[in-house]
Order: C-alpha cells, then sequence, then structure tokens
C-alpha cells in the first residue's frame, strides 16, 4: 500500500506540462465546471497514456492487487483524489477571478451588451460610484444611462438617489434603464442590487413597486434571494403584516424561511425597537431548529435595555434555550447597574456559569465586577479575584474601579486593587489619587495624608491636583504640620491650595497664620480672589474672634466695594455662633439695606441660633419670611429644627415641626444627616409609626450609610423590636460591604440584642469583636446589663473580674450595671464587693449607684437597711431625681407595706423633687392595691399637670388595672378610651381584656378582641409591631368554654383571628375546642348578674387624694411658690 501511495504521490508531482495544458484548455474554453474537465480529461488520449503507464505496472495483476489493497480503498482514493481536486479548484477560482476582474473594468462593464453606445459616460459613472461622494452621480447617469447598462453597484446607487430625490418616478426611470438594456439587466443580480438600494433606508415603502416592476412587468423571476430582501426591507420599515405575507407567500412555493432570512427578519424589527414582534420571529426561528446568531442576541438585548424590558427578554430566551453572547450579558449587566438590580444579575451570573464550566467569559467579568461594586455586594472581591487569575489588567481599568469604589465607599476592595497595582507595577499618580479619593469618600483623611511617604518613597511626583488634594485632607483631619510641608514641597500655589491652608489655620484657630497666609497670597497674585478673603473670615469665625471678623468685613468693602452673599453669611454665621440672635436680625436688616438678599443659608443660620436657644417663637417668624420670599424649607432647615427637639420641648412645638416636614415633600432619604437626625427624634420621641415609615424608606431607597446611620438605624429597629431588621443591617455593614464596624455601633448591635432578650448572642458578638474594635465602657455595661435582665449575676461578676485581670479601667456607669445585675438577684454581698472596689479605685459612687443598693437591699426584703441608704443619700445631697424613690415605693408596694410606703411618699413630696411618668404610675398601682382607687385617679390626674408633663400609656394601663382591682369596671372603660387616644398596645389590651374576664364581661371581652385586630371592621386598632399573647387569648377561651359558649362564640373568634392572620397555635386551638360539645347549652351566660354584683361598687373607705396633701402620713403638697417647674 505504501508504494502505490508513493507512485501515487509521484505522478501527481510529475505530470507532463502538456497534459496540464490540455486540462487548462479545455476548461477555459468550454467555460465548464470541474466535473465537466473532469469527463475531459478521461477521454483525453494524452491522459490516458499518462494513467495507464504510471499505474499500469502497479494493477497488472488485479486480483492480487484487489486482495492487497481492498482494506485501504478510502484512503487510495483520497490520495488519487486530492491533487486532481486541489487542481480544480485552484482553477475554478482563478477563472472567478479573472471573471471578477473583468467585471470590475469601467470599459468591459459599459460595452457588454452594447455595441454602439457612448462608454466613457457610464465609465465617469462608475468613478463616482466608487468615490465617497455619491451626491451628483444621478445627473451623470440621466445622461449615460441610455448608451450603456449599468453595473449593480451603479444601479445600487442611483436607486437610492432616485429615490430620495425623485420618489415619484423612480419606478419608471429604472424601468426604462432596465427594458433598454434587457439582454444584460433583466435578472435577478440587477433586481436584487435595485431592491437592496431601498431595503434599508427610509424609502421601503418603493420596495413592493420595484419588485412588481422587476417580476411582473419585466419577468425577471424571483429568487430565494429576493424575498430574504423584501423581508427584511419591511421588517426594517416596521410592516410586520407585510411581512407575514412575504412568509406566506414563500410557503406556497414549498419554501421554508431560512437562518439568514430569520436573521434580517429580527434585526429589522429589533433596530425598530419592535421587541415583541422580534422575540415571536425568534421563538419562531428556535422552533425551526436554528441557531440564533450572537449579532441578533446582542442586538435584542440593546433594545430590550432602551426599553427596560430586559428581565422579560431574557425570560423569553431562557424558555427557547437561547445561548448569551458575551457582549449579550456585557449589556445586561450594564443595565442592572443602571436599575441596581442585583436579582437578575445574579441569574445571569448562574446561568452563564452553567453554561460555561462555572467560569464567566471575560467580557461579562468587568461589568459584573463594576456592577457589584456600586451595589455593595461583597461578591465582587470574589470577582475581583477571578478577574485577575485571567491575566493582566491595564491601568486605565484600575482607576475606573477605584473611582467607582469610592462613590460605593467600598474600601476593601479599593485596597485589594492598590495592593494589585503595588505588585503589578501599575501605581501611578492617577492610581493614588483615585485611592486618595475612596478614602475621603469614606471620612479617612489620615489614611489618604498617608498615601504621601508612599508616592514619594516610589520616585513618583505628585500634580498640583494631588497637592490640593493632600492638603485640603491634611486640613479635614488636623494635620497642621503636614499641610504645611505639603505648601512648601508643591511646586505652585493656587487659590484653591491657599484656601485649604487657610481653612487648616481656622480649625487650629490661628487667626495669625491665616491672616499671613492671606499676606502671601495677595503678594504672588495680582487679582485675588474674594473667595480666599472669606476663608479668612471663616477663620477668624471659627476662632471665636467675631470682633476682627467685623473689622476684616470692613477693609473687604473698601477692597472689592461691595461685600458679596458669600461674605454676609460668614458673619451671620459668627453672630449666630456666638447666640447672639438679635444681633443676626440686626444684620439681617443691614443686608437689605445695602441691597444684599438673604438667600437659604443666611436664614438658616439665623434659625440655628433661635432653636439652639429654644427661641421657637423666632424660628417661626424666620421661617415664615422664607415662604414670604418663595425660599424653600430645605434639608439643612429641617436638620436643625429637629435637632432641637432633641432637647425637651413642649408637645406643640414637636407637633409643628413634624407637620413642617410632612409638607416641605423633601426627600428624607437624600441627605444622610436630615434622615440620621430623623431617626434619633423619632426614637427618642417614641414616634413608632414614623420610624417604621422611616426604616420602609431605607430599605426602598439606594443610601449607602455611614458609620454612624448604620447606630441610629439598628436603635431605630431595636426600638420598634425588629431584631430581624437589625441582624440584616449588621449583615450589610460587615457581611456585604466587608467594613469594620467602629465602638458606636458594635455597641449599638449588642444593646438591640440585649433589649431583645438575646443575651448569649450580644455576649458572642462583644467577644467575636473586642480584639479588632477595643472594648469600651459602653459596650461593657451593654454586656453587664444583659446579664442582669436574664438574671445571669454570676456571669456579670465573672466578666468584672476578667476585666480587672486585664487591667481595664472600669468607670462608674459600668460599675453601676454590675451592681444593678447584683441587685435583682438580692445579692447583697456583691453588691458590698462592688461598691468597695469603687472606694478602692476611687471612683465616686452617684445617685445611680446608691439608688441600685437600695433595689439589692428591697430585692432581699431588707427595707430597713434600704431607708437607712435613702437617709446617706440624704445628707449627701444626692437625692436629686425620683430614681431611688421609685425603687423604694414600688418595692414598698409589691411587699405590701404601706407604712413605709407613706413616708417615703412624705420625704420625696417634701423634697419638692419632679417625678415621672413612673412615679405616677407606681402611686397609682399603691393606691389600687389599698383599694384608694379616687386617690389613683387623683394622682394620674393632678401629679402630671402640676409638674407639666402628659401621662403616658403605662399610666393609663395602671389605671385600668387599679380600675378592676377595685371592681369599678365602667371606669375602667372610661379609661380605656382616653388611652385609644394615645394608642393602645398589646400590654394596654392585655390588661383589658384579663379584667373583663375576672369580671365576668365574657362578651366585651371578645369585642376587644376584635376591635384589636379589626376582625369586623377591617380596621385593626393594635400596632403593627404589638399583638395579644397566648396569655391573654387562653384564659378568654377557656371562661368561654366554661359558660358553653365555645361554639357559639369562641371558636368563630379562633376562625376569624386566623383568617386576619394572626398566629394560633397548638394549644390555643386546644383550648378552644376544649369541652365544646360535651358541654350544656343551658348555663348562664355572661349576661348574668351574679358575676358583676359588685362591678360598679367602689370602696366605701377610699379617701380623697386631694384630702391627703395637708395630711401627716402621704402629704402631696404643691409646688413652693416661685419654684420653676
Amino acid at each position: 500500500m505504501v508504494s502505490v501511495a508513493i507512485a501515487a504521490a509521484d505522478a501527481a508531482a510529475s505530470m507532463s506540462n502538456s497534459v496540464l495544458e490540455t486540462l487548462s484548455n479545455i476548461s477555459i474554453s468550454t467555460k465548464s465546471s470541474p466535473m465537466d474537465v473532469a469527463s475531459a480529461v478521461a477521454s483525453s488520449s494524452e491522459a490516458s497514456v499518462f494513467f495507464t503507464e504510471t499505474f499500469g505496472a502497479a494493477f497488472s495483476d488485479f486480483d492480487v492487487a484487489l486482495d492487497l489493497f481492498s482494506p485501504w480503498w478510502m484512503e487510495l482514493c483520497f490520495i488519487i483524489s486530492f491533487p486532481l481536486g486541489y487542481y480544480f479548484l485552484t482553477l475554478d477560482l482563478t477563472k472567478k477571478s479573472k471573471s471578477s476582474k473583468k467585471a470590475r473594468s469601467p470599459r468591459n462593464s459599459c460595452t457588454e451588451g452594447s455595441s454602439n453606445g457612448d462608454n466613457s459616460l457610464m465609465a465617469a459613472v462608475e468613478d463616482v460610484v466608487a468615490s465617497s461622494d455619491t451626491s451628483n452621480v444621478l445627473p451623470l447617469w440621466r445622461k449615460a444611462q441610455s448608451s450603456a447598462p449599468s453595473s449593480a453597484d451603479v444601479l445600487r446607487a442611483v436607486v437610492q438617489q432616485l429615490a430620495s430625490a425623485s420618489p415619484e418616478t423612480c419606478v419608471q426611470e429604472v424601468k426604462s434603464h432596465l427594458e433598454r438594456h434587457a439582454s444584460v439587466l433583466c435578472n435577478p443580480k440587477s433586481a436584487l442590487a435595485i431592491l437592496d438600494a431601498v431595503g434599508h433606508g427610509k424609502h421601503s415603502d418603493l420596495l413592493d413597486e420595484l419588485s412588481n416592476m422587476c417580476n411582473v412587468d419585466l419577468g425577471i423571476p424571483m429568487t430565494y434571494q429576493w424575498y430574504e430582501t423584501l423581508l427584511g426591507g419591511h421588517a426594517f420599515s416596521g410592516n410586520a403584516d407585510r411581512v407575514d405575507e412575504i412568509c406566506e407567500d414563500i410557503e406556497k412555493i414549498g419554501q421554508k424561511l431560512t437562518a439568514r432570512g430569520f436573521a434580517l427578519v429580527i434585526k429589522g424589527f429589533l433596530c425598530r425597537g419592535m421587541l415583541d414582534t422580534a422575540s415571536k420571529h425568534i421563538q419562531a426561528m428556535r422552533q425551526q431548529g436554528f441557531y440564533i446568531p450572537p449579532f441578533a442576541v446582542t442586538l435584542l438585548f440593546k433594545t430590550a435595555s432602551e426599553h427596560n424590558r430586559v428581565q422579560e427578554i431574557f425570560e423569553v430566551c431562557c424558555s427557547e434555550s437561547v445561548a448569551l453572547p458575551e457582549e449579550a450579558v456585557a449589556i445586561i449587566f450594564e443595565d442592572c447597574l443602571k436599575r441596581s438590580n442585583i436579582v437578575l444579575a445574579k441569574q445571569i451570573e448562574d446561568s452563564v456559569r452553567q453554561s460555561n464550566g462555572g467560569v464567566m467569559p471575560p467580557a461579562a467579568v468587568e461589568p459584573l465586577l463594576k456592577l457589584l461594586i456600586v451595589l455593595g455586594d461583597s461578591r465582587a472581591l470574589d470577582i475581583w479575584k477571578e478577574m485577575i487569575k485571567s491575566g493582566s489588567h491595564s491601568e486605565g481599568l484600575l482607576i475606573g474601579l477605584l473611582v467607582r469604589c469610592a462613590e460605593a465607599k467600598f474600601l476593601s476592595l479599593a485596597e485589594e486593587v492598590l495592593e494589585y497595582a503595588r505588585k503589578t507595577d501599575k501605581v501611578s499618580i492617577a492610581v493614588y489619587s483615585a485611592m486618595m479619593k475612596v478614602y475621603s469618600y469614606c471620612g479617612f483623611y489620615d489614611r489618604a495624608c498617608d498615601l504621601y511617604p508612599e508616592i514619594l518613597a516610589r520616585g513618583l511626583t505628585p500634580d498640583n491636583i494631588v497637592y490640593s488634594c493632600l492638603m485640603r485632607f491634611a486640613a479635614e483631619c488636623g494635620r497642621t504640620e503636614l499641610a504645611k510641608q505639603l505648601a512648601e514641597q508643591s511646586p505652585q500655589l493656587d487659590t484653591q491650595n491657599y484656601m485649604c491652608l487657610i481653612r487648616s489655620a481656622g480649625r487650629d484657630k490661628d487667626v495669625e497664620r491665616a491672616f499671613s497666609l492671606l499676606k502671601q497670597y495677595t503678594a504672588a497674585e495680582p487679582n485675588p480672589d474674594v473667595a480666599v478673603y472669606n476663608c479668612v473670615l471663616d477663620a477668624c469665625v471659627c476662632s471665636g474672634a467675631l470682633d476682627r471678623a467685623k473689622e476684616f468685613a470692613l477693609e473687604m468693602r473698601q477692597s472689592f466695594g461691595k461685600l458679596d452673599i458669600i461674605t454676609y453669611n460668614t458673619v451671620v454665621k459668627g453672630i449666630t455662633a456666638a447666640g447672639d440672635s438679635k444681633g443676626a436680625q440686626q444684620f439681617l436688616k443691614e443686608m437689605n439695606s445695602d441691597g444684599v438678599k438673604p438667600n437659604d443659608i443666611t436664614y438658616n443660620c439665623i434659625i440655628n441660633a433661635a432653636a439652639t436657644n429654644g427661641e421657637f417663637r423666632q424660628v417661626w417668624d424666620m421661617i415664615a419670611k422664607m415662604e414670604k420670599e418663595d425660599i424653600k424649607v430645605d434639608h439643612y432647615t429641617l436638620s436643625i429644627l429637629l435637632k432641637a427637639l432633641k432637647r425637651p420641648q413642649n408637645a406643640r412645638e414637636t407637633s409643628r415641626v413634624l407637620a413642617l416636614l410632612d409638607s416641605s415633600n423633601v426627600d428624607v432619604c437624600s441627605e444622610e444627616v436630615l434622615f440620621n437626625t430623623l431617626l434619633e427624634v423619632c426614637t427618642q420621641l417614641g414616634e413608632r409609626k414614623r420610624l417604621q415609615d422611616l426604616l420602609n424608606l431605607y430599605q426602598r431607597s439606594s443610601m449607602k450609610p455611614s458609620m454612624h446611620l448604620y447606630g441610629a438605624l439598628i436603635k431605630a429597629a431595636s426600638f420598634l423590636k425588629r431584631l430581624d431588621f437589625c441582624r440584616s443591617l449588621w449583615r450589610e455593614l460587615t457581611k456585604d460591604r466587608l467594613l469594620e464596624p467602629n465602638d458606636i455601633v458594635l455597641g449599638c448591635m449588642m444593646d438591640a440584642l440585649v433589649c431583645n432578650k438575646q443575651v448569649s448572642e450580644a455576649v458572642d458578638l462583644y467577644r467575636q469583636w473586642k480584639s479588632k474594635v477595643g472594648p469600651n465602657m459602653v459596650m461593657l455595661s451593654t454586656v453587664v446589663k444583659g446579664f442582669a435582665s436574664d438574671g445571669r449575676a454570676e456571669e456579670a461578676m465573672e466578666l468584672w473580674r476578667d476585666a480587672r485581670s486585664q487591667g481595664a479601667t472600669l468607670n462608674a456607669v459600668v460599675y453601676n450595671a454590675l451592681i444593678d445585675a447584683q441587685a435583682r438577684s438580692g445579692r447583697t454581698e456583691d453588691v458590698a464587693t462592688l461598691f468597695a472596689a469603687m472606694k478602692e479605685e476611687g471612683i465616686p459612687a452617684d445617685a445611680i449607684t446608691y439608688s441600685t443598693m437600695v433595689k439589692s437591699h428591697c430585692v432581699k426584703g431588707d427595707l430597713t437597711e434600704a431607708l437607712s441608704i435613702l437617709s446617706e443619700m440624704q445628707s449627701m445631697g444626692l437625692c436629686k431625681d425620683c430614681i431611688v424613690f421609685n425603687t423604694l415605693l414600688d418595692w414598698c408596694t409589691r411587699q405590701n407595706r404601706m407604712d413605709v410606703a407613706d413616708k417615703v411618699l412624705a420625704t420625696f413630696l417634701s423634697l419638692n423633687i419632679p417625678p415621672t411618668n413612673f412615679t405616677v404610675g407606681i402611686l397609682v398601682k399603691m393606691y389600687g392595691r389599698r383599694r384608694m382607687l379616687d386617690q389613683a385617679f387623683a394622682v394620674a390626674t393632678d401629679m402630671p399637670k402640676q409638674w407639666n408633663f402628659k401621662p403616658n400609656a403605662q399610666v393609663y394601663t395602671c389605671l385600668m388595672s387599679a380600675c378592676f382591682l377595685n371592681n369599678s369596671v365602667n371606669r375602667a372603660f372610661e379609661v380605656f378610651e382616653q388611652l385609644k387616644g394615645q394608642g393602645a398596645d398589646g400590654k394596654s389590651y392585655g390588661v383589658l381584656i384579663g379584667g373583663c374576664v375576672k369580671a365576668g364581661k365574657i362578651r366585651e371581652a371578645v369585642a376587644y378582641v376584635e376591635e384589636a385586630y379589626g376582625l369586623n371592621n377591617k380596621q385593626r386598632s393594635l400596632p403593627s409591631w404589638s399583638d395579644l399573647g397566648p396569655e391573654v387569648l387562653e384564659p378568654l377561651l377557656r371562661s368561654l368554654n366554661s359558660r358553653g359558649l365555645a361554639d357559639e362564640v369562641g371558636l368563630p373568634l379562633v376562625a376569624s383571628l386566623r383568617r386576619a392572620g394572626v398566629s394560633v397555635n397548638a394549644r390555643l386551638l386546644n383550648t378552644a375546642f376544649e369541652e365544646s360539645s360535651s358541654r350544656p347549652n343551658n348555663r348562664k351566660g355572661p349576661d348574668s348578674n351574679s358575676h358583676n354584683s359588685r362591678s360598679e361598687k367602689d370602696d366605701s373607705g377610699n379617701r380623697n387624694w386631694g384630702s391627703l396633701r395637708n395630711s401627716g402620713n402621704a402629704a402631696y403638697r404643691a409646688p413652693r411658690s416661685g419654684r420653676q417647674q
């Protein structure tokens, strides 16, 4: 076999020139196909001799050869056919090349089919078409069209010009030209050129006219390419009906749409923005088993992105198993970035990884990484690591990533990018500048300044922009010496540099340095900028040198002729900072007399001064002037007013400020300071509904909170008992954004866990982070408070011993928390140990310390020792608030030691110490237990009125409980109606329903359950964060069972609760069904008077509260005359 192969190869290589010449002549002269040439070669005598001589010896013995070569016949055929096929293919390509060259020759194209015309004109037309400017082709063609036929390129250009310049004569002129040269032009090639000219422009309406002219009038047969051109043209014009008609015509001739036809239709519709129609044809294309070309998928998603329908189109592609090319994936990620759609991005990523063996295509990694950076997703770190494994990346990409990290405050990834730039030697001034931007956005100006030595160590020279930024950062973080050094190193100090240095002097309260810098600036700058003078003026104000500021303002007036609004506002800022709101108003008049109109900054400065001083009348006067001058209240104004509400204010001012906030239409999420202040104020005021709305707003916004805001959000969520939201915020901070919490935020999270009875989790969190964040007294006291609330006194002592062994310096707050943890368990010995340790460490005991010690003795039942400590406190002058008295009164009431309670109350009233709602609640409980209901009502009414505070829900709840205890059910109902005006929670409803059950008012109890959950009118009275627990509902259902009302009332009530979405556990269901079918129905119901014989009877022994004001045992005395309340 090898010898035959070698012989065949040699034969092919050594074929005689005569045979080759014969083959070439036959092919070229006859213009035959390769098969015709092969036939000619086979019949040629020379070829026969050649093949006989070459292969005769090899096949002399046919039978032997057949046996020898039968296993290798395919290989032999290939060896023989390959040289022949190669020759024929080369010959055919040579022929086509010659033909195309001939066709491109202007002279030949003009003369072919026309023997008598002036061919020079048509040659000139073809030269114009070949050039880039075809605007003058039409007049020249009209002169030449009768003399010679046009080539396909000329026809295309001419028809385009006719369609634009003379659409009404276009068809007729083209038809005349084709008829004149019918032998050359009346063919499908010319028709396709004509149709293609109008198939992708504004004149697709001529498509059908030109098509009918060529096919019907001139008899040119339609080809499949003809139909495809019509499909693409009508799709491009958005004519879906005509496309459907053409598809039907194709089916009538027994053909189906090809992949190219589908692609043309899809591309045309997408160019017109017709997503739905294009999607329909994509589905049809897939149903016929065709592969959707990548360009079509990319264009599909590009159009979908423009119409905000990427999600929908992606689902269509998934249902049709359409593969996503890299370009389409990149477009989808960019759309997700634009719309912050992380869910779709994750779906796309999973789909692409699944189809690519877990690997992201290189073109899709970069847009995905940018998306995750902007969204602050921690997975950006993983994508970055995957990205750097794929190869080296340009400096421009690194800078772009750092800029995005700055905007998203994604510090951890930015540091990874910088580290990569260091390792790959791609650090430059631009990279360092971008990293400084990251640090400045995150508020880490110190770290930005720390990059300066590294820049110098790498031999890089900062430019003026970098020097300006570094000077500003040094001023922000108080690094004055670095700012001076930078000023000396900077090649040129511009205006911005001088302003940064002057601001730094102002922060240091160094007025002389500010004026010295101004002198340098004016010496170097012939035309000084007034902004630099304003910086010096601001430095005077920040330093408290108000007189110097006023003098300098007069000097500025002499230098510049007229002061601008910034100068006036800076002086106003200084006046208001000194607390002189009246002086600020006087200066406002001077501004008006100088013809300078105050702006929002002016008014905000004055409002800030007035609000700080508590002068709300002046505040509202300024706001009225703003409205009169059409200056809108902005987020600065609202922040100022809300900060003022953090201090004790009356309810009227609080309501007015919140009403102004609601009517201002300011987006509270647009400015972090406003949002943070509003959260803190609402938490402090107990505005639950508003807090809930704020948390919902935050979830819908795209805010990237600072550390301070995270703390405020966690506090608010904790106040609402939304521990899940607290955990979500903590996860977002530490896991998603990979930020390291500061001690304040960690303390807020620990406090949220403790307040929500998750003490062990708080302790774990403390132990996890204390080495990174560093423990402080707030965190320690929070953990101790958790131990105290959980009854884990011994663990609190262990924590104290551990802290002391590590050399921690504790303060009074921590010791008070430790003493409280022991006091709640009555561990007086440990209390004494801690008190002695305080003295040993030189920590003075305060009123809280002694009050907690009093509590420890009260818990143990040793009221005598508790009163002894009270006497010691009086002698030390520590009885300045009601805390210790509240503790004593509460425990006297619990232990039914009313004699001691009267003495404590008398002492409290004699000291004229302001009470709190907690004090009132304790007194109401005490008088309720003593069957002195009138006195309970009197103290609940008179004490808040005289001390100018409003009874809270807890006071009303205690008053209701006292009414039920004294069998005064109707008075309890009246109190509850008052309470509903403030908003009754689950505890208040629980006391009311439990009291009704005990008093036999079963149907009333059921009615209050229905009211609480809105079972009848769909209007829930309970707050969304509150519910009635099993301890409320179980006694009610049990009472209904005992009265034979389970079927009539109990079971329907449980069914209604379940329909309302109330969680009904198995135990509650068992209570509802218990004996419901076995109880007789003839028992007395809840309307029987036997249970209510004493319901309206008050204790005849009650003494009037007012009569006790001058009595000796519990004298309630009005405040002394002249004392401020």
